[in-house]
């Protein structure tokens, strides 16, 4: 933007101003600070960004804070722990920076009046905000689903290889902070193979699972426990140590084995860690296995089928299906049908949007777990359904549908 040098105000000038003012002289201190612009303001090279306590905790702190997400994504910034969208605002008034200026105190109170110039070199109408917002993980499952891990024969196959991704490169492409990032990793039972993350392909995991199961059953280690060593030494010749450790962990609990104060051989095996398989997870991944493959099932045949394939002693229970498993009670027979939340949009409205494209009407207690997830500080379950959804009651049961038409 050109602006053209005005003529600077000389003390004459200023003394009439505070004459306009009605103001003396003694009213202010002697050295004047006159601002005029430059020739060429630069508008472009400077932005502002408004940082809460936490950002400038980090950064006092010494700790990392940057900005993620790929080229046609919006900015994020990212602390270790926390994401922000970087949004635009506008000021009502233009702001003006100047590359000098004596404030307060800092002016001297006694001595001959003088003026000294200081120079605007940028005038700023807009600054950015940050806004707490979830980390965007839509990416780092699709990342991860490029190159299922399905056992070290596959590897060497040139049809199987896709792009695989060391931690660094997620965090250069996926919009979250490395804590978030690192959280969404477990809940996606990810796992490190030679370097890069990866997940298992479902059918290599059912292969995985059955030996595991089959094992646990010869030699009683349902109820008994597992020893972690013994079980990846028994099977390393068919699947790698730590995928066999890592899918043991993700179905199981570590306990601690009940020992006898006078038994020598108990007391030996104190220091073996062991782990009881976790009987809501297990029976889930058996829902689930079932359900991938027909999608919709006549849900007394899928209940019967279910609690026949999981393992001895185990129970199955509907709740074990929360946001996998959709069961629709209005059609006859009953049917279920395999909805994963994590195949659903992430933003709000592209949620809702799914989810009464799929149903029409939704029952508090079958929507929740299909929302819950979108939950922050500022909006509960009971906001979202407020601001995306509309209530009315069926045969004496308050349901919710859309509240706008389905196009």
């Amino acid at each position: 933007m050109e602006i053209y040098e005005q003529e600077k105000r000389c003390l004459t000038e200023i003394d009439a101003v505070l004459d306009f003012a009605k103001l003396t002289r003694d009213e202010i201190k002697p050295k004047t600070q006159s601002i005029y612009f430059s020739h060429q303001l630069d508008s472009d090279g400077i932005k502002l960004l408004e940082l809460d306590k936490t950002v400038v905790q980090a950064l006092e702190n010494g700790k990392k804070v940057v900005i993620r997400g790929d080229k046609e994504d919006s900015a994020v910034l990212c602390t270790d722990e926390h994401t922000y969208d970087i949004k635009e605002g506008e000021v009502s008034n233009a702001m003006l920076l100047l590359t000098d200026l004596t404030l307060g105190n800092d002016l001297e109170a006694a001595g001959d009046p003088q003026v000294e110039y200081r120079e605007v070199n940028t005038v700023i109408h807009t600054f950015y905000e940050l806004r707490p917002c979830k980390p965007r993980l839509a990416k780092l499952r699709t990342m991860l689903q490029e190159n299922q891990y399905s056992g070290q024969a596959c590897e060497e196959d040139e049809d199987h290889q896709g792009k695989k991704y060391t931690f660094n490169e997620i965090l250069d492409l996926v919009q979250g902070s490395e804590t978030e990032i690192l959280k969404a990793l477990d809940k996606m039972q990810a796992l490190v193979i030679d370097g890069f993350w990866r997940v298992l392909d479902f059918d290599f995991l059912v292969q995985v699972m059955t030996h595991l199961l089959q094992l646990c059953d010869e030699n009683d280690w349902t109820q008994s426990g597992i020893p972690i060593e013994e079980c990846v030494f028994v099977l390393q010749e068919l699947f790698p140590r730590n995928v066999i450790g890592h899918v043991l962990k993700n179905f199981s609990k570590k306990i601690s084995p009940k020992t006898d104060d006078d038994d020598d051989e108990n007391r030996m095996q104190i220091d073996i860690d062991y782990y009881r398989l976790d009987e809501d997870k297990v029976c889930r991944f058996f829902a689930e296995q079932i359900l991938k493959h027909a999608r919709k099932f006549n849900l007394n045949q899928f209940l019967s089928t279910w609690e026949k394939s999981v393992p001895e002693g185990m129970k199955t229970n509907l709740f074990q299906l929360e946001g996998m498993a959709l069961i629709d009670r209005e059609s006859t027979p009953e049917v279920i049908s395999y909805l994963s939340v994590d195949n659903l949009p992430e933003d709000i409205a592209e949620r809702f949007d799914a989810l009464f494209r799929t149903k029409d009407k939704w029952r508090l207690e079958e929507i929740t777990p299909y929302i819950k997830d979108l939950e922050t500080d500022k909006m509960n379950i009971t906001a979202m359904l407020t601001k995306f959804a509309r209530a009315s009651t069926t045969n004496g049961v308050k349901m919710y549908n859309s509240r706008k038409p389905l196009t």
